[in-house]
């Protein structure tokens, strides 16, 4: 009677344990477990395979023809107009995603208005009889075209020839961009030298004085900037905002040192190949580091050469001295080299004047880092030989209407493809680490992104450019803040291998008696069956 109260006790102590074991082991598990908010991978899958290839970039032309050439029927020019033109664009892999239209209206030919007010992607053509055929692009919304007879087929043919140069120009760039497909010319310098965007730069000017012996130096940057370099960052404010600071460094060495040219009957100088400007900045004792905010840096320096080193200019491939006497560094700022004048005495100041063609040369550079792609440069020699065609520059601002529109919409659309990029590589990230930690704002945030993403695609199909653009710059920021998270830094709390190592060495030494024992009461358990059932039989 004993052995089996005994039995009875050891049995109910074996099963006790593992009853605790087995209860206590999920509750361990989970409140181990990492945190993981759930993040809508199927969206950003949808999102990645179809990237912004259904978005849609409409343009608008009006054609104004002069009130007295009344037998010009206007929408028969219109129709002629819009299937020339849809016939230039049969061959553009995204014909689809452009679509055009076109209106035409009369003038009386008094003035041509600048139609300030249009919407982005609204562009107005005025035409006038002239002698001969030409075309002048203006800096705003509105163009001029003078042709010799004023009738549907010449209008129509010549707009034809025209508008595909001027507008559709970028219409590959921006479909590649959507599609997020590789870029036909690698090698485009353009694209090098673009810096990666975002919606805050910082741009330091600086004035390097490596002549301070002989030379105090001093410039009135604060107004130069103000007046020639601000109505620039006013035009692109929609895309960009810009922190200015400068500076005053003297004990300016280079880094390398440069040629020295001797001419028989001209004054020698010292000079520098295009292969060695990239080593031309010195890095490790120019003080250009940034101390006032964690947006990229854009730099902009003003160089004095030595005694020693001066004159000092920069030869072109062809071995010529630049005019400019500047270079750009791809994605990181642009330098300007003044010679210090023969007439200069221990001091010299940059007046506002003075600075005047630098500044110009900056905004120049400026303009290369930031995207705009220079119209007339790209379009010289592309029209016929009996087309003359000018283009009127933006001589305020440092960019025209067209080049903005170009950006804008180049820009949204890069934002669009890199928010994709960055929500599908945070979801691999997260998939391929099961115990990262996922906090709740993260989701939240991702969410956001992707509604951003949808904001924009609506946006552009109302040709709401500047909607789109805004929303574009909400997706990648929101996208990128939840990529850069410091709670997605920390993730493993328990990471699995963890556990093993710090629990085994505790449960495996208990787990084994207790195995040993429940196995044991399980062997007794069916041997009682077995004797139970031999006394009845």
């Amino acid at each position: 009677m004993k052995d089996d109260n005994g039995s009875k006790v050891t049995r109910l102590i074996v099963f006790s344990f593992w009853i605790v074991i087995l209860l206590g082991l999920p509750f361990w598990w989970k409140t181990t477990e990492v945190y993981r908010a759930n993040l809508p991978f199927a969206e950003i899958d949808h999102w990645y395979n179809k990237q912004a290839c259904n978005f849609v970039l409409p343009t608008q032309f009006t054609i104004y023809i002069p009130s007295s050439f009344s037998s010009v029927n206007n929408e028969q020019l219109r129709t002629d107009v819009e299937n020339r033109l849809l016939n230039k664009l049969k061959d553009l892999k995204y014909k689809d995603n452009f679509p055009i239209t076109v209106n035409v209206n009369t003038w009386s030919q008094d003035n041509i208005k600048e139609h300030k007010e249009a919407p982005i992607g609204s562009y107005f053509i005025y035409v006038k009889q002239a002698d001969k055929i030409q075309a002048h692009i203006g800096s705003k919304r509105s163009s001029l075209l003078k042709i010799n007879t004023i009738t549907i087929d010449a209008i129509a043919e010549a707009l034809s020839k025209i508008i595909p140069l001027v507008y559709f120009n970028e219409y590959n760039i921006l479909g590649n961009i959507a599609c997020h497909t590789e870029r036909i010319n690698k090698d485009d310098v353009s694209n090098m030298r673009t810096l990666k965007y975002s919606s805050r730069y910082e741009i330091t000017f600086s004035l390097m004085n490596n002549n301070p012996e002989n030379m105090r130096v001093d410039w009135n940057i604060r107004e130069a900037i103000y007046t020639y370099l601000t109505p620039f960052l006013k035009e692109i404010s929609v895309m960009y905002n810009f922190t200015i600071d400068s500076q005053i460094q003297n004990y300016a060495p280079l880094s390398l040192k440069p040629n020295f040219k001797e001419r028989e009957g001209k004054p020698n100088y010292y000079y520098f190949e295009p292969h060695h400007l990239p080593h031309f900045v010195n890095f490790a004792e120019w003080n250009l580091a940034s101390t006032i905010t964690s947006y990229p840096s854009i730099n902009f320096i003003l160089y004095m050469p030595s005694s020693e080193e001066a004159p000092l200019r920069i030869h072109d491939s062809k071995g010529q001295p630049l005019l400019t006497n500047a270079f750009l560094v791809p994605r990181w700022g642009g330098i300007v080299i003044k010679n210090p004048p023969k007439a200069a005495t221990e001091e010299y100041y940059f007046t506002k004047k003075d600075l005047q063609p630098i500044i110009k040369i900056f905004i120049s550079q400026l303009r290369g880092l930031i995207g705009v792609h220079d119209l007339e440069n790209n379009l010289i020699g592309q029209f016929p030989s009996d087309y003359q065609v000018t283009f009127e520059l933006a001589k305020n601002t440092g960019i025209t209407t067209l080049e903005k529109d170009n950006l804008i919409r180049r820009r949204t659309l890069e934002n669009v493809v890199n928010t994709i990029s960055t929500l599908k590589s945070l979801a691999q990230l997260v998939d391929e680490i099961p115990n990262m930690v996922v906090q709740d704002h993260i989701s939240i945030e991702v969410h956001h992104s992707l509604d951003a993403l949808e904001a924009v695609r609506i946006a552009l199909g109302k040709e709401n450019y500047l909607q789109a653009l805004e929303s574009s710059i909400e997706a990648i920021e929101l996208a990128e803040k939840a990529f850069f998270d410091p709670t997605m830094v920390s993730m493993l709390y328990f990471p699995d291998e963890h556990k093993y190592a710090i629990y085994m060495p505790l449960f495996v030494p208990i787990s084994v008696p207790l195995i040993m024992a429940l196995l044991k009461e399980i062997k007794k358990m069916k041997q009682q069956i077995k004797d139970t059932k031999k006394k009845e039989d």
